[in-house]
């Protein structure tokens, strides 16, 4: 049963994802792949086994059984996108589906910590970029990169707000 009051409750939302739908036992073919994603055996021995919420087990090899645990799948029916930026839109199931990974994904964090790492000629930048596109600031803060753009936590005095500077090209 879900509640379907969820609209009201998210008048200020913050920056996230709302995913509608019914939720259904996985069939076995599923299960044993999803189970196969999450078992793991690293060096010492230990067998790291997801279920149940059971994280380290002694047992170094796995027999197999679920233990009487039961996986479900999401069957998605709607997905809404909810943005700092004032911008609330429905995103195709099928467009989801169909979606691949940004190729930065898994260089992110280094960017922005190397980015911080840099110091005071980074921060001179974002306040630079940020006076072209027209904001005074007195802080501005890399924390977030994509293929498509540049997220931009800037502040002044005690206003603080999240700005995305889009790339020209992707």
């Amino acid at each position: 049963v879900v509640n379907m009051e969820y609209d009201r409750k998210m008048d200020h939302p913050s920056n996230g994802v709302s995913i509608l739908g019914c939720l259904r036992p996985a069939f076995a073919d599923e299960e044993s792949y999803i189970r196969r994603l999450f078992q793991c055996e690293d060096g010492d021995g230990y067998h790291s086994d997801w279920t149940d919420g059971e994280i380290l087990s002694s047992d170094s090899r796995s027999d197999g059984s679920n233990n009487g645990s039961t996986l479900y799948r999401l069957e998605i029916l709607r997905i809404e996108l909810f943005s700092v930026y004032g911008v609330q839109s429905i995103i195709s199931v099928q467009d989801f589906q169909d979606a691949e990974p940004d190729f930065l994904m898994h260089s992110t964090s280094v960017i922005v910590e190397r980015f911080s790492e840099k110091g005071i000629r980074c921060d001179l930048a974002l306040k630079a970029l940020c006076k072209k596109k027209g904001l005074i600031v007195e802080e501005a803060n890399l924390i977030g990169i994509d293929s498509l753009g540049v997220d931009v936590r800037v502040s002044f005095g005690l206003e603080v707000q999240t700005h995305r500077f889009p790339f020209k090209v992707r």
